[in-house]
Parts: structure tokens; C-alpha cells; sequence
């Protein structure tokens, strides 16, 4: 399995989440991830299963339009474990959120991979939040229409 792998599973995370495709997102996450969000939502970094992960953002995106842009995604391979990282700019939209309709995003991902049987899957992601625009109680106001 080659680093165009560890690229083909970051880049499928953003176009799951924006599909709405949970199943198939779960598929590219370790059994247990550790992430951090800490730049984003403050309080501390999480480990958590990876049902768990993706049920969270499921509650939190389902009712939120999103658009995920990545790259350039680099990776380094070591033997059976993969380290990734890339800009990420982050469009979400919820129609009528009372606070505006539009939070944006940018910053840059690290992903720890491992490789297994069925291929690549990630172990641990960070987000480095550069900047932030729009109305950030978005997800909170989304949830409540």
C-alpha cells in the first residue's frame, strides 16, 4: 500500500462527511481514535471509539450543508504506520441558523494511519485552526430547527 492509499483514505473523510455517507466513514477509522479539536472547540483532546466519533459528528452535521477542500495532502510511510497532513478549508451552511448561515473553517489536518488487513485507517487526527469567519454557534443552531 502506497502513500497515494493514505491520500485516497484522508481525502475520502471530507467527501463522506459532505456525502453524509457515515457507514463508509466509519470504514476509514481505527477501532479507537484519538483527535483533537482543542484549536477549534477549546477543552481537551478526546479517545474515543470510532463509532463513537462518527455518531458525534453525525448528530452535529446532519442537519448542516458542508464543504471540505484539502491539499495538497502529504504523507509520509513508515513501515505499517502513515503520517498525513494538509490545509483544510471547512464551508458549513444551515438555512435560517438565527446566528448567520455560513461558518467557515481554515486550517491544517494531521492524521496518524495504521495499515491493516482491509488497508489504511486512522488512528489519530488534530485540527490546527488558522482562522475562523461566519457564525460559530452554527452547529448548536442547526440542531435546534
Amino acid at each position: 500500500m502506497s502513500a497515494d492509499d493514505v491520500r485516497t483514505t484522508v481525502a475520502g473523510v471530507v467527501h463522506d462527511i459532505d456525502g453524509k455517507r457515515w457507514r463508509q466513514l466509519r470504514a476509514r477509522f481505527a477501532a479507537e481514535v484519538d483527535t483533537d479539536y482543542t484549536s477549534l472547540f477549546g477543552g481537551a483532546p478526546a479517545r474515543q471509539s470510532g463509532d463513537a466519533l462518527i455518531a458525534g459528528w453525525r448528530d452535529a452535521l446532519e442537519r448542516v450543508a458542508t464543504q471540505h477542500l484539502l491539499g495538497p495532502i502529504e504523507v509520509r510511510v513508515a513501515g505499517e504506520r502513515a503520517n498525513s497532513w494538509c490545509h483544510v478549508r471547512a464551508l458549513h451552511h444551515a438555512a435560517g441558523a438565527p446566528g448567520g448561515e455560513l461558518w467557515e473553517v481554515l486550517g491544517h489536518y494531521r492524521f496518524e494511519l495504521e495499515r491493516g488487513d482491509g488497508g489504511w485507517t486512522i488512528a489519530r487526527m488534530v485540527l490546527d485552526t488558522l482562522v475562523q469567519t461566519g457564525n460559530r454557534q452554527l452547529l448548536a443552531e442547526a440542531k435546534t430547527r
